[in-house]
Formats: structure tokens, sequence, C-alpha cells
């Protein structure tokens, strides 16, 4: 095998795909990961996801390293338990789970505060709903 003398930047993660045979194939595929959109972090997901897709990365524990590899240490806090707690299977949906729980805004919120910061004038909030 060829030797490895690559250094890998905080927001890179390499993927390896080795094929034994008469050949052997080494694939590398560099997955950028961008920092951490505490604001949006469904569409932070979502690139991750696209990238997942076009670098052919497919196994749970991939992405699920992938993710906690690239993630800083204050993000890292407010899901340590998702981090520790891993399921036999399912790390990187429970991971990913987590993080949507723990980020985004729940409908609740977002009524209340849609409720809160519309003038209603002479409406009662009901009629937001019509």
């Amino acid at each position: 095998m060829a030797n490895n003398d690559t250094t890998q930047d905080d927001a890179d993660v390499f993927h390896d795909t080795v094929t034994r045979g008469s050949d052997v194939v080494i694939n590398r595929v560099a997955v950028k990961i961008p920092p951490f959109w505490t604001e949006h972090p469904e569409l932070w997901l979502s690139q991750i996801e696209a990238q997942f897709v076009l670098a052919g990365i497919t196994t749970d524990d991939t992405k699920f390293n992938t993710i906690l590899a690239s993630i800083e240490a204050p993000v890292l806090a407010r899901i340590a338990d998702a981090i520790v707690n891993q399921p036999g299977t399912g790390k990187y949906e429970n991971l990913k789970s987590c993080i949507l729980e723990r980020f985004c805004e729940s409908e609740q919120k977002k009524i209340q505060k849609l409720i809160s910061e519309t003038d209603l004038g002479d409406k009662r909030p009901t009629q937001l709903l019509n």
C-alpha cells in the first residue's frame, strides 16, 4: 500500500476504500465540513449529507465520526449525551436528531415567537391562522 503523508485540515474528512485482489484500489475523497451553523442546524446537516452523497459515504460509523470530528467543543457539550450514550446502530441518525432537538426551535416556540413579535392591532391571535 502507498504511504499516506497527507495532512488533514480540521474541516476535511477523508474516506478510503480498499479493494483487494490482483489490484489494490484506494479511493480518497475529501469531505469538506462547513462550520456548525447554530441558527440553522437543519441546513448545516443538509450540506453535510450532500457531501456524504458526493463522496459515496454510506456507513453509519463514518457519518457519525465525520460529524463528531468536525463539531467544536461548545456544540459537543450540548449534545454530549448522544455521543456518550450511543446506540449500537443508528448512531448518525441519533446524533442528527439530538442536534436538531437541541438547536432548532420547536413549533411551540416558533408560534409563541410569532405571536409575541406580531403587532395584532385589533385582531385576535387566532386570526393569524386564517
